[in-house]
Protein backbone atom coordinates (compact mmCIF):
# COMPACT_ATOMS: atom_id res chain seq x y z
CA UNK A 1 0.00 0.00 0.00
CA UNK A 2 2.73 2.26 0.66
CA UNK A 3 4.62 1.79 -2.59
CA UNK A 4 0.68 2.15 -4.42
CA UNK A 5 0.58 5.44 -2.31
CA UNK A 6 4.04 6.20 -3.59
CA UNK A 7 3.56 5.97 -7.28
CA UNK A 8 0.04 7.88 -6.66
CA UNK A 9 2.01 11.03 -5.56
CA UNK A 10 3.95 11.19 -8.22
CA UNK A 11 1.03 10.39 -11.14
CA UNK A 12 -0.35 13.55 -9.60
CA UNK A 13 2.69 15.51 -9.62
CA UNK A 14 3.52 13.99 -13.33
CA UNK A 15 -0.20 15.40 -13.97
CA UNK A 16 0.35 19.08 -12.78
CA UNK A 17 3.59 19.07 -14.18
CA UNK A 18 2.38 18.02 -17.87
CA UNK A 19 0.14 21.04 -17.33
CA UNK A 20 2.69 23.25 -16.90
CA UNK A 21 4.63 21.69 -19.95
CA UNK A 22 1.30 22.00 -22.53
CA UNK A 23 0.92 25.38 -20.90
CA UNK A 24 4.57 26.73 -21.50
CA UNK A 25 4.40 25.33 -25.13
CA UNK A 26 1.17 27.50 -25.92
CA UNK A 27 3.17 30.44 -24.55
CA UNK A 28 6.15 29.89 -26.89
CA UNK A 29 3.62 29.57 -29.59
CA UNK A 30 1.97 32.72 -28.62
CA UNK A 31 4.72 34.95 -27.69
CA UNK A 32 6.53 34.60 -31.00
CA UNK A 33 3.78 35.29 -33.07
CA UNK A 34 2.93 38.51 -30.97
CA UNK A 35 6.91 39.15 -32.18
CA UNK A 36 6.32 38.93 -35.70
CA UNK A 37 3.34 41.17 -35.11
CA UNK A 38 4.31 43.61 -32.45
CA UNK A 39 7.48 44.04 -32.79
CA UNK A 40 8.73 43.83 -29.49
CA UNK A 41 11.83 42.64 -27.57
CA UNK A 42 9.70 41.75 -24.64
CA UNK A 43 7.80 39.26 -26.25
CA UNK A 44 11.19 37.39 -27.17
CA UNK A 45 12.24 36.90 -23.68
CA UNK A 46 8.77 35.84 -22.72
CA UNK A 47 9.25 33.37 -26.14
CA UNK A 48 12.79 32.30 -24.14
CA UNK A 49 11.43 31.93 -20.78
CA UNK A 50 8.72 29.69 -21.43
CA UNK A 51 10.96 27.80 -23.84
CA UNK A 52 13.25 27.37 -20.41
CA UNK A 53 10.44 26.25 -18.44
CA UNK A 54 9.32 23.90 -20.87
CA UNK A 55 12.76 22.29 -20.83
CA UNK A 56 12.82 21.91 -17.12
CA UNK A 57 9.50 20.60 -16.55
CA UNK A 58 9.86 17.98 -19.05
CA UNK A 59 13.00 17.01 -17.65
CA UNK A 60 11.60 16.86 -13.93
CA UNK A 61 8.94 14.71 -15.56
CA UNK A 62 10.60 11.91 -17.04
CA UNK A 63 13.14 12.05 -13.98
CA UNK A 64 9.79 11.55 -11.76
CA UNK A 65 8.42 8.90 -14.66
CA UNK A 66 11.47 6.63 -13.47
CA UNK A 67 11.01 6.67 -9.79
CA UNK A 68 7.55 5.08 -10.71
CA UNK A 69 9.35 1.43 -11.53
CA UNK A 70 7.94 1.49 -14.60
CA UNK A 71 8.48 4.61 -17.10
CA UNK A 72 6.42 5.16 -20.46
CA UNK A 73 7.56 5.99 -23.55
CA UNK A 74 5.18 9.13 -23.61
CA UNK A 75 7.61 11.59 -22.32
CA UNK A 76 10.75 10.37 -24.34
CA UNK A 77 9.05 9.61 -27.40
CA UNK A 78 7.79 13.70 -26.97
CA UNK A 79 11.27 14.82 -25.97
CA UNK A 80 12.95 12.58 -28.71
CA UNK A 81 10.49 13.54 -31.76
CA UNK A 82 9.57 17.37 -30.60
CA UNK A 83 13.23 18.55 -28.53
CA UNK A 84 14.88 19.97 -31.74
CA UNK A 85 12.17 22.61 -32.13
CA UNK A 86 12.60 23.99 -29.26
CA UNK A 87 17.03 23.76 -29.34
CA UNK A 88 17.89 27.68 -28.54
CA UNK A 89 20.08 29.52 -31.14
CA UNK A 90 17.28 31.53 -32.80
CA UNK A 91 18.02 35.27 -32.75
CA UNK A 92 15.37 37.95 -31.88
CA UNK A 93 16.39 39.65 -35.56
CA UNK A 94 15.66 36.20 -37.02
CA UNK A 95 12.57 35.55 -35.01
CA UNK A 96 10.86 39.34 -35.92
CA UNK A 97 10.94 38.41 -39.84
CA UNK A 98 7.71 37.59 -41.03
CA UNK A 99 9.24 34.87 -42.90
CA UNK A 100 10.36 32.98 -40.32
CA UNK A 101 8.06 30.40 -39.08
CA UNK A 102 9.67 28.57 -35.34
CA UNK A 103 7.00 25.62 -36.29
CA UNK A 104 4.27 24.05 -38.65
CA UNK A 105 0.68 24.18 -37.68
CA UNK A 106 0.25 20.25 -37.91
CA UNK A 107 3.69 19.69 -35.91
CA UNK A 108 2.07 21.89 -33.38
CA UNK A 109 -0.77 19.85 -33.63
CA UNK A 110 1.06 16.44 -33.21
CA UNK A 111 2.82 17.71 -30.47
CA UNK A 112 0.08 18.53 -28.34
CA UNK A 113 -1.71 15.90 -29.19
CA UNK A 114 0.94 13.53 -27.74
CA UNK A 115 1.39 15.58 -24.80
CA UNK A 116 -2.43 15.00 -24.14
CA UNK A 117 -1.91 11.15 -24.87
CA UNK A 118 0.46 11.24 -22.51
CA UNK A 119 -1.59 12.82 -19.98
CA UNK A 120 -4.36 10.26 -20.37
CA UNK A 121 -1.62 7.94 -20.09
CA UNK A 122 -0.85 9.08 -16.88
CA UNK A 123 -4.46 9.67 -15.45
CA UNK A 124 -5.48 6.06 -16.30
CA UNK A 125 -2.19 5.10 -13.97
CA UNK A 126 -3.68 7.33 -11.23
CA UNK A 127 -6.98 5.35 -11.63
CA UNK A 128 -5.52 1.92 -11.56
CA UNK A 129 -3.78 2.68 -8.30
CA UNK A 130 -6.44 4.29 -6.53
CA UNK A 131 -8.98 1.29 -7.54
CA UNK A 132 -5.53 -1.05 -5.57
CA UNK A 133 -5.20 1.26 -2.91
CA UNK A 134 -9.24 1.53 -1.54
CA UNK A 135 -9.71 -2.43 -1.01
CA UNK A 136 -6.05 -2.14 0.76
CA UNK A 137 -7.44 0.99 2.80
CA UNK A 138 -10.26 -1.38 3.76
CA UNK A 139 -8.49 -4.46 4.57
CA UNK A 140 -5.54 -1.60 6.75
CA UNK A 141 -8.72 -0.20 8.74
CA UNK A 142 -10.16 -3.76 9.70
CA UNK A 143 -6.76 -4.53 10.49
CA UNK A 144 -6.38 -1.45 12.64
CA UNK A 145 -10.08 -2.16 14.03
CA UNK A 146 -8.97 -5.63 14.81
CA UNK A 147 -5.78 -4.55 16.56
CA UNK A 148 -7.39 -1.71 18.20
CA UNK A 149 -10.12 -4.06 19.72
CA UNK A 150 -6.99 -6.56 20.37
CA UNK A 151 -5.26 -4.05 22.11
CA UNK A 152 -8.09 -2.46 23.80
CA UNK A 153 -9.25 -6.35 25.59
CA UNK A 154 -5.40 -6.67 27.01
CA UNK A 155 -5.13 -3.49 28.20
CA UNK A 156 -8.45 -4.13 29.91
CA UNK A 157 -7.38 -7.32 31.21
CA UNK A 158 -3.88 -5.95 32.36
CA UNK A 159 -5.57 -3.27 34.23
CA UNK A 160 -7.51 -5.86 35.81
CA UNK A 161 -4.72 -8.26 36.59
CA UNK A 162 -2.89 -4.92 38.57
CA UNK A 163 -6.04 -3.86 40.05
CA UNK A 164 -6.93 -7.47 40.99
CA UNK A 165 -3.05 -8.15 42.22
CA UNK A 166 -3.34 -4.80 44.65
CA UNK A 167 -7.39 -4.52 45.14
CA UNK A 168 -7.92 -8.05 46.51
CA UNK A 169 -5.14 -7.86 49.25
CA UNK A 170 -6.49 -4.58 50.27
CA UNK A 171 -9.93 -5.56 50.91
CA UNK A 172 -8.11 -8.43 53.08
CA UNK A 173 -6.60 -6.15 55.07
CA UNK A 174 -9.92 -4.24 55.52
CA UNK A 175 -11.75 -7.18 56.42
CA UNK A 176 -8.99 -8.20 58.89
CA UNK A 177 -8.33 -4.65 60.54
CA UNK A 178 -12.19 -4.23 60.94
CA UNK A 179 -12.55 -7.63 62.77
CA UNK A 180 -9.18 -6.32 64.82
CA UNK A 181 -11.42 -3.71 66.02
CA UNK A 182 -14.29 -5.66 66.68
CA UNK A 183 -12.17 -7.61 69.15
CA UNK A 184 -12.24 -11.00 67.02
CA UNK A 185 -8.71 -12.25 66.60
CA UNK A 186 -9.56 -15.54 64.97
CA UNK A 187 -8.88 -13.89 61.27
CA UNK A 188 -5.37 -14.84 59.68
CA UNK A 189 -4.53 -13.55 55.89
CA UNK A 190 -4.20 -15.79 53.21
CA UNK A 191 -1.91 -13.90 51.30
CA UNK A 192 1.63 -15.76 50.81
CA UNK A 193 3.01 -13.78 47.84
CA UNK A 194 6.55 -13.24 48.10
CA UNK A 195 6.21 -9.17 47.71
CA UNK A 196 4.78 -6.05 50.38
CA UNK A 197 1.92 -7.66 50.80
CA UNK A 198 2.65 -11.18 51.52
CA UNK A 199 4.95 -9.45 54.64
CA UNK A 200 2.87 -6.93 55.45
CA UNK A 201 -0.03 -10.18 56.01
CA UNK A 202 2.70 -12.16 58.01
CA UNK A 203 2.84 -9.31 60.42
CA UNK A 204 -0.69 -9.00 60.63
CA UNK A 205 -1.44 -12.58 61.32
CA UNK A 206 1.84 -12.72 63.94
CA UNK A 207 0.30 -9.21 65.23
CA UNK A 208 -3.23 -10.86 65.62
CA UNK A 209 -2.24 -13.91 66.92
CA UNK A 210 -0.28 -12.25 69.92
CA UNK A 211 -3.43 -9.97 70.35
CA UNK A 212 -5.46 -13.58 70.58
CA UNK A 213 -2.70 -15.20 72.82
CA UNK A 214 -2.80 -11.73 75.40
CA UNK A 215 -6.90 -11.65 75.02
CA UNK A 216 -7.18 -15.33 75.87
CA UNK A 217 -5.02 -15.28 79.12
CA UNK A 218 -6.81 -11.74 80.01
CA UNK A 219 -10.13 -13.63 80.12
CA UNK A 220 -9.07 -16.71 81.29
CA UNK A 221 -7.46 -14.66 84.67
CA UNK A 222 -10.98 -12.70 84.59
CA UNK A 223 -13.25 -16.03 84.63
CA UNK A 224 -10.77 -17.60 87.40
CA UNK A 225 -10.94 -14.47 89.44
CA UNK A 226 -14.72 -13.74 88.98
CA UNK A 227 -15.08 -17.76 89.79
CA UNK A 228 -13.62 -17.58 93.06
CA UNK A 229 -14.85 -14.40 93.77
CA UNK A 230 -18.58 -15.70 93.31
CA UNK A 231 -18.50 -18.25 96.18
CA UNK A 232 -16.86 -16.26 98.95
CA UNK A 233 -19.34 -13.39 97.77
CA UNK A 234 -22.57 -15.73 97.78
CA UNK A 235 -21.48 -16.75 101.56
CA UNK A 236 -21.62 -12.88 102.71
CA UNK A 237 -24.82 -12.06 100.74
CA UNK A 238 -26.24 -15.01 102.81
CA UNK A 239 -24.76 -13.85 105.84
CA UNK A 240 -25.89 -10.29 105.22
CA UNK A 241 -29.42 -11.80 104.24
CA UNK A 242 -29.39 -13.88 107.49
CA UNK A 243 -28.72 -10.72 109.80
CA UNK A 244 -31.05 -8.55 107.46
CA UNK A 245 -33.86 -11.28 108.41
CA UNK A 246 -33.25 -11.24 111.65
CA UNK A 247 -32.51 -14.96 112.04
CA UNK A 248 -29.40 -14.66 114.16
CA UNK A 249 -31.38 -12.12 116.55
CA UNK A 250 -32.44 -8.28 116.42
CA UNK A 251 -31.21 -5.76 115.06
CA UNK A 252 -31.98 -2.11 115.12
CA UNK A 253 -32.46 0.83 112.51
CA UNK A 254 -28.99 1.50 112.14
CA UNK A 255 -27.31 -1.89 111.97
CA UNK A 256 -30.50 -2.55 109.41
CA UNK A 257 -29.73 0.42 107.51
CA UNK A 258 -25.44 -0.37 107.21
CA UNK A 259 -26.68 -3.92 106.20
CA UNK A 260 -28.61 -2.92 103.80
CA UNK A 261 -26.04 -0.63 102.25
CA UNK A 262 -24.02 -3.94 102.10
CA UNK A 263 -26.76 -5.73 100.07
CA UNK A 264 -26.54 -3.49 98.07
CA UNK A 265 -22.69 -3.41 97.06
CA UNK A 266 -22.87 -6.90 97.33
CA UNK A 267 -25.50 -7.16 94.49
CA UNK A 268 -23.38 -4.55 92.58
CA UNK A 269 -20.30 -6.57 92.99
CA UNK A 270 -22.06 -9.78 91.69
CA UNK A 271 -23.44 -7.48 88.56
CA UNK A 272 -20.10 -6.86 87.68
CA UNK A 273 -18.99 -10.30 88.06
CA UNK A 274 -22.11 -11.63 85.50
CA UNK A 275 -20.93 -9.13 83.31
CA UNK A 276 -17.14 -10.38 83.16
CA UNK A 277 -18.17 -13.71 83.03
CA UNK A 278 -20.77 -13.29 80.20
CA UNK A 279 -17.94 -11.89 78.48
CA UNK A 280 -15.74 -14.84 78.91
CA UNK A 281 -18.28 -17.56 77.74
CA UNK A 282 -19.27 -14.72 74.67
CA UNK A 283 -15.64 -14.85 73.73
CA UNK A 284 -14.75 -18.34 73.95
CA UNK A 285 -18.16 -19.48 72.08
CA UNK A 286 -18.63 -22.27 74.26
CA UNK A 287 -22.50 -20.69 74.89
CA UNK A 288 -24.98 -22.23 73.17
CA UNK A 289 -27.73 -19.83 72.15
CA UNK A 290 -31.21 -22.20 71.85
CA UNK A 291 -33.19 -20.32 69.44
CA UNK A 292 -37.06 -20.27 69.87
CA UNK A 293 -40.07 -17.56 68.39
CA UNK A 294 -40.77 -14.86 71.40
CA UNK A 295 -42.50 -11.77 70.32
CA UNK A 296 -40.77 -8.27 70.32
CA UNK A 297 -43.50 -6.22 71.64
CA UNK A 298 -43.65 -8.03 75.18
CA UNK A 299 -39.73 -8.89 75.67
CA UNK A 300 -39.44 -5.01 75.16
CA UNK A 301 -42.27 -4.10 77.70
CA UNK A 302 -40.53 -6.66 80.18
CA UNK A 303 -37.05 -5.34 79.89
CA UNK A 304 -38.64 -1.38 80.35
CA UNK A 305 -40.32 -2.92 83.89
CA UNK A 306 -36.93 -4.11 85.10
CA UNK A 307 -35.34 -0.54 84.31
CA UNK A 308 -38.63 1.46 85.65
CA UNK A 309 -38.05 1.49 89.21
CA UNK A 310 -34.90 3.19 88.72
CA UNK A 311 -35.57 5.79 86.39
CA UNK A 312 -38.58 7.19 88.19
CA UNK A 313 -36.89 7.88 91.04
CA UNK A 314 -35.01 10.23 88.62
CA UNK A 315 -38.45 11.65 87.06
CA UNK A 316 -37.34 9.88 83.83
CA UNK A 317 -39.96 8.14 81.92
CA UNK A 318 -40.07 5.05 79.99
CA UNK A 319 -42.02 5.20 76.59
CA UNK A 320 -42.73 2.66 74.26
CA UNK A 321 -43.83 2.32 70.43
CA UNK A 322 -44.39 -1.11 69.32
CA UNK A 323 -45.70 -3.16 66.21
CA UNK A 324 -49.29 -3.60 66.13
CA UNK A 325 -48.71 -7.38 64.60
CA UNK A 326 -44.70 -7.55 64.90
CA UNK A 327 -43.84 -11.15 63.38
CA UNK A 328 -42.02 -13.38 65.86
CA UNK A 329 -38.27 -12.92 66.28
CA UNK A 330 -35.89 -15.69 65.47
CA UNK A 331 -33.45 -15.26 68.75
CA UNK A 332 -32.32 -16.11 71.80
CA UNK A 333 -34.87 -14.74 73.72
CA UNK A 334 -32.87 -14.58 77.72
CA UNK A 335 -29.93 -12.87 75.61
CA UNK A 336 -31.97 -10.17 73.59
CA UNK A 337 -33.53 -9.09 76.97
CA UNK A 338 -29.58 -8.41 78.75
CA UNK A 339 -29.14 -6.48 75.27
CA UNK A 340 -32.21 -4.44 75.80
CA UNK A 341 -31.63 -3.86 80.00
CA UNK A 342 -28.02 -2.87 78.98
CA UNK A 343 -28.74 -0.43 76.88
CA UNK A 344 -31.70 0.77 79.02
CA UNK A 345 -29.22 1.35 81.79
CA UNK A 346 -27.14 3.09 80.17
CA UNK A 347 -29.93 5.51 78.55
CA UNK A 348 -30.97 6.02 82.57
CA UNK A 349 -27.47 6.17 83.48
CA UNK A 350 -26.43 9.10 81.23
CA UNK A 351 -29.94 11.06 80.93
CA UNK A 352 -31.05 14.74 83.36
CA UNK A 353 -32.99 13.52 85.44
CA UNK A 354 -36.92 14.81 84.51
CA UNK A 355 -35.87 13.58 81.26
CA UNK A 356 -37.42 10.98 78.53
CA UNK A 357 -36.34 7.56 77.33
CA UNK A 358 -37.73 6.37 73.94
CA UNK A 359 -38.01 2.91 72.92
CA UNK A 360 -39.34 2.34 69.80
CA UNK A 361 -39.78 -0.92 67.28
CA UNK A 362 -40.26 -0.39 63.45
CA UNK A 363 -40.03 -3.21 60.23
CA UNK A 364 -36.77 -3.65 58.32
CA UNK A 365 -34.29 -3.01 57.24
CA UNK A 366 -35.50 -5.40 54.38
CA UNK A 367 -38.64 -8.02 55.13
CA UNK A 368 -36.29 -10.24 57.34
CA UNK A 369 -35.65 -7.86 59.91
CA UNK A 370 -36.65 -5.47 63.13
CA UNK A 371 -35.20 -2.90 64.35
CA UNK A 372 -35.40 -1.61 68.20
CA UNK A 373 -34.31 1.64 68.76
CA UNK A 374 -33.25 3.44 72.28
CA UNK A 375 -33.14 6.66 72.02
CA UNK A 376 -32.19 8.98 75.70
CA UNK A 377 -31.76 12.88 76.00
CA UNK A 378 -27.99 12.74 77.60
CA UNK A 379 -24.93 14.29 76.58
CA UNK A 380 -24.27 12.22 73.70
CA UNK A 381 -21.62 10.48 72.10
CA UNK A 382 -17.98 12.52 70.77
CA UNK A 383 -17.64 11.62 67.12
CA UNK A 384 -14.11 10.45 67.54
CA UNK A 385 -15.56 7.88 70.32
CA UNK A 386 -18.55 6.02 67.88
CA UNK A 387 -15.65 3.49 67.17
CA UNK A 388 -14.62 2.61 70.75
CA UNK A 389 -17.77 2.86 72.79
CA UNK A 390 -18.11 -1.40 71.78
CA UNK A 391 -15.04 -2.00 72.82
CA UNK A 392 -14.29 -4.35 76.03
CA UNK A 393 -13.28 -2.89 78.74
CA UNK A 394 -13.52 0.78 77.26
CA UNK A 395 -15.63 3.56 79.40
CA UNK A 396 -14.84 7.54 78.81
CA UNK A 397 -12.60 9.54 80.56
CA UNK A 398 -15.37 11.82 81.66
CA UNK A 399 -17.59 9.05 83.54
CA UNK A 400 -15.23 7.02 85.39
CA UNK A 401 -15.08 9.07 88.39
CA UNK A 402 -18.76 9.00 88.76
CA UNK A 403 -20.03 6.03 87.36
CA UNK A 404 -19.96 2.18 88.16
CA UNK A 405 -19.16 -0.26 85.47
CA UNK A 406 -16.28 -1.96 84.00
CA UNK A 407 -17.16 -1.30 80.31
CA UNK A 408 -18.41 -4.34 79.51
CA UNK A 409 -22.14 -3.41 78.75
CA UNK A 410 -22.25 -2.50 74.92
CA UNK A 411 -19.85 -4.99 74.12
CA UNK A 412 -21.67 -7.78 75.60
CA UNK A 413 -24.90 -6.22 73.39
CA UNK A 414 -22.81 -6.22 70.21
CA UNK A 415 -21.38 -9.62 70.65
CA UNK A 416 -24.86 -10.86 71.08
CA UNK A 417 -26.27 -9.53 68.88
CA UNK A 418 -24.40 -9.91 66.01
CA UNK A 419 -23.98 -13.41 67.33
CA UNK A 420 -27.95 -13.76 66.92
CA UNK A 421 -27.52 -12.29 63.31
CA UNK A 422 -28.02 -8.91 63.76
CA UNK A 423 -26.08 -5.44 63.85
CA UNK A 424 -26.08 -3.05 66.50
CA UNK A 425 -24.76 0.73 66.11
CA UNK A 426 -25.40 4.26 67.34
CA UNK A 427 -25.78 7.97 65.74
CA UNK A 428 -26.37 11.40 67.90
CA UNK A 429 -29.57 12.85 67.69
CA UNK A 430 -30.16 15.88 66.36
CA UNK A 431 -31.02 17.96 69.11
CA UNK A 432 -29.71 15.91 72.44
CA UNK A 433 -28.77 13.22 73.54
CA UNK A 434 -28.49 9.40 71.14
CA UNK A 435 -30.21 6.75 69.68
CA UNK A 436 -28.74 2.96 70.13
CA UNK A 437 -30.29 0.50 67.31
CA UNK A 438 -30.10 -3.07 66.65
CA UNK A 439 -31.56 -5.10 64.28
CA UNK A 440 -32.97 -8.76 65.01
CA UNK A 441 -34.20 -11.29 62.48
CA UNK A 442 -37.64 -13.33 62.44
CA UNK A 443 -39.30 -15.82 61.32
Amino acid sequence: MSDTSRIVGISNRIAVLSNDLKNSLLDMDVNIKKLQLLKKDSYFDYFETARRNYQDVLAEIIEQDKKRGAPTRYWRDIDQTFGGHIQSGVSMEQAMNDEYIWIDVDVMEQWMDAIAEARRDNEKRIKQALKLINPLSQEVMTRCWIGLFISILVGILGVWLISRSVIVPLNKFKSGLKLVSDDNYMYEMDITSKDEFGELAAAFNDMNRQLKADDDIRSDFIATLSHEIRSPLSSIRESVNMLTEEVLGPVNNRQKKFLTIAADEIARITSLLNHLLDASILVSGVKKRPVSPFDPNKLIQSAISSITPGAQARGIRMEFEGLKKPPMVKCNEHEIMQVIINILDNAVKFSPDNRRVDVCLTRGPGKHFLTCSISDEGPGIPEDKKSLIFKKYYRAREVRKHMDGVGLGLNIARRIVQANGGEIFVENRPEKGCTFSFTLPVF
